[in-house]
């Protein structure tokens, strides 16, 4: 699945993984509901890694994880975005 305002899903806005850890709890919990499913892995690339870190910190029951490209810090990140932004004049 895409997150909201990432992908082909509408929407503008991103909170880097933050909130985004909320959707993912919902398709966690959804897919262990349907009863059509296992153990349940996350597989990420940038953002969709950090929200899988950030949620898979919370829900031990996660059987593994694949990172790609994964930012360490939210704070870093969100700060060099806003510097970036002040320099093109954003």
């Amino acid at each position: 699945f895409d997150f909201a305002g990432s992908g082909r899903s509408e929407g503008d806005l991103v909170s880097l993984g933050y909130f985004e850890r909320e959707d993912l709890q919902s398709v966690v919990h959804h897919l262990r509901r349907s009863g059509e499913v296992g153990p349940v892995a996350l597989w990420g690339r940038s953002m969709g890694s950090a929200t899988a870190l950030m949620y898979g910190s919370r829900d031990p029951t996660i059987s593994g994880m694949v990172l790609d490209s994964c930012f360490t810090d939210l704070r870093r990140l969100a700060e060099e975005m806003v510097a970036r932004g002040k320099e093109q004049g954003v």
